[in-house]
């Protein structure tokens, strides 16, 4: 997949890699340029028939995230609390569907998945790739289609072009994502064919390996392109990064469907949130959000749910 068409000038990585309490060296982060108003949407009367009467009652929807990871979500000013990027203002839109404030939580990202089976958080929206491998706990309404590129440092020193040439090489990860069990398997690759592996260094969050690039410990980070067209973008106004966007990346990493997550048990809210993204995309407010971020091109044209590889 070509990386997605940055149109937005928003120095959003900075704020996020600095209010997410990275390396003491991040630099100084100015404010974000983009609104954290999510577009209101009118109600839905037919997705509101659809949600569990717990949530009805309530009159909240428990949205679980982990800030940051623009442009999915990141905060608006540094050291800042108000969230915004792709994931909160979908969020806030549904919720407005459906007829109920959506509150947006930071949490670890390798809790958010025990947080929703433990019924402390109803979805999961963190720009989270719909994987075999979760679905065994989640249920996932797809929002987007992605792939996967390297991100490297500006010039690509190490003269990264093909996924080949990865191997021998430090590539940064955050744990608990699907980048990091999809590297950890081609270093095995690599050492199968009697290659050198790839010393992978793992981080808590999404700053820290995004730093790791910038100080030159890390050679790369393999992300969804959305993400790292977005870092190479806004971080210091382009000066610091670069893409590496070769089809090898997204047939090694897989790529596919960005989805919401949902309890698999929890299929009455599964409806709810797939009725309420559809309606999302037929009156305008999905592809509008998106195109704010400058990702339009990762949009669906449906709210199908479980689609992904």
């Amino acid at each position: 997949m070509k990386p997605a068409k940055i149109l937005t000038t928003v120095a959003g990585l900075i704020v996020a890699l600095s209010a997410c309490g990275g390396l003491a060296s991040s630099p100084p982060a100015p404010e974000v340029a983009a609104s954290s108003a999510a577009p209101a949407g009118a109600a839905d009367p037919e997705a509101q028939k659809l949600l569990p009467e717990r949530i009805k009652s309530a009159g909240v929807l428990k949205v679980a995230s982990n800030i940051p990871y623009p442009p999915w979500e990141m905060y608006t000013t540094a050291g800042g609390k108000q969230p915004t990027g792709i994931d909160y203002d979908l969020s806030q839109a549904i919720g407005a569907k459906l007829g109920v404030k959506a509150s947006f939580d930071q949490t670890a990202f390798d809790a958010i998945i025990p947080s929703l089976l433990a019924g402390k958080a109803d979805i999961m929206m963190a720009g989270t790739f719909d994987t075999p491998k979760r679905r065994e706990s989640l249920n996932f309404v797809d929002y987007a289609k992605d792939g996967y590129s390297m991100l490297v440092a500006k010039g690509n020193p190490q003269g990264l072009k093909d996924v080949a040439d990865l191997s021998g090489k430090t590539v940064a990860v955050q744990s608990s994502t699907s980048e990091e069990a999809s590297i950890d398997k081609l270093s095995k690759k690599f050492k199968a064919e009697g290659k050198p592996g790839v010393e992978v260094l793992r981080f808590p969050g999404d700053s820290e390996a995004f730093l790791a690039i910038k100080s030159g410990k890390a050679a790369a980070r393999v992300q969804a392109t959305s993400a790292a067209a977005y870092a190479v973008k806004t971080f210091e106004n382009g000066a610091a990064f670069e893409l590496v966007d070769a089809p090898s990346v997204t047939a090694e990493f897989g790529g596919g469907m960005e989805g919401i997550g949902v309890n698999k048990t929890d299929t009455e809210l599964l409806k709810a949130v797939q009725a309420a993204l559809q309606s999302l995309i037929d009156d305008g407010t999905y592809l509008k959000i998106l195109t704010k971020y400058g990702v339009q091109d990762i949009a669906v044209q449906k709210a199908e749910v479980n689609q992904g590889e």
